[in-house]
């Protein structure tokens, strides 16, 4: 394999991985919400903090991922625009 082979598929394996790491998450919080019996008046603290911990994994996997994608299209498209046979 070449070295730009090694490095798509080593930002495509993290890029996956983040993404799963946002579903399981997005589906935690739909879980815990929908599905644990709350108190109808406020949440219990252990879940406000269970929430608030999903949420910031959340947001940084989506900034990462978003970083990992744009650094890489951005990337190509330098390449694509320094190449003269295009």
């Amino acid at each position: 394999m070449t070295n730009e082979d090694i490095e798509t598929r080593v930002w495509a394996t993290i890029v996956l991985s983040l993404t799963a790491i946002l579903v399981v998450s997005v589906f935690s919080i739909i879980f815990g919400v929908m599905f644990v019996e709350h108190d109808m008046n406020r949440i219990s603290p252990i879940d406000e903090a269970f929430l608030g911990i999903l949420k910031d994994v959340m947001l940084l996997c989506i900034g990462a991922i978003g970083g990992i994608v744009g650094r890489k299209s951005l990337s190509t498209a330098l390449e694509k625009r320094d190449d003269p046979s295009t």
